[in-house]
């Protein structure tokens, strides 16, 4: 059974990193401490985004649009990857949720990419946590809350209205997650080891 390793330090400090699998060799990219991209080079394409915001009330609800979407990426993404990848077509101009995972990489999907979802959390609410935020709050799309309670452990905050929106006691989950592994040095996390296979039944 395969573990892979994202070197979450590397993109912390230079904006990138790259995440290859045997079936697949993807790009990372962090901008501003709010927006997470994947890409896959070797088709040319976006394949997944996670937008956050640790000094909103609601770190992660609905995509950014203008002007955060203008966010460059770092000089070092640009000349390691600006041929291949840049410009691309953006997943956020097709879909208004927080995350989103094109098919083919999610679980069971057809590149054989397995919790990229995760990673993508995991780096969202770890930029959090140096940013010594204690709570990861959620404003969950769709049917989503159940997938957020089932993976990181979410609970329900009290609201005065509608909208269903969740906690994530991440201090208290981030070294009991169930596919990644948090590898730290000096009390922060410098890589992820990331399970890359399914579950077994």
């Amino acid at each position: 059974m395969t573990c892979y390793t994202l070197n979450y330090r590397k993109l912390m400090e230079d904006g990138y990193a790259t995440y290859e699998t045997d079936t697949a060799n993807l790009v990372l990219s962090l901008r501003g401490c709010c927006m997470v991209d994947a890409f896959d080079p070797d088709r040319s394409m976006h394949v997944a985004y996670l937008d956050f915001d640790f000094k909103s009330d609601i770190m992660l609800g609905y995509a950014f649009g203008s002007p955060l979407i203008g966010l460059p990426f770092s000089n070092l993404f640009r000349k390691a990857f600006e041929k291949p990848i840049l410009p691309f077509t953006d997943l956020r101009s097709h879909h208004d949720v927080g995350l989103y995972i094109a098919k083919n990489y999610r679980n069971k999907g057809a590149n054989g990419i397995w919790n990229l979802d995760e990673i993508m959390m995991v780096i969202a609410m770890e930029t959090a946590f140096e940013h010594d935020v204690n709570i990861f709050t959620v404003k969950p799309t769709g049917d989503r809350a159940r997938y957020y309670r089932k993976k990181f452990s979410a609970e329900a905050f009290p609201t005065t209205g509608s909208d269903v929106i969740l906690t994530i006691d991440y201090k208290a989950v981030r070294n009991n997650l169930k596919h990644i592994k948090l590898l730290e040095m000096g009390n922060k996390a410098d890589s992820f080891k990331v399970k890359g296979y399914a579950d077994v039944l």
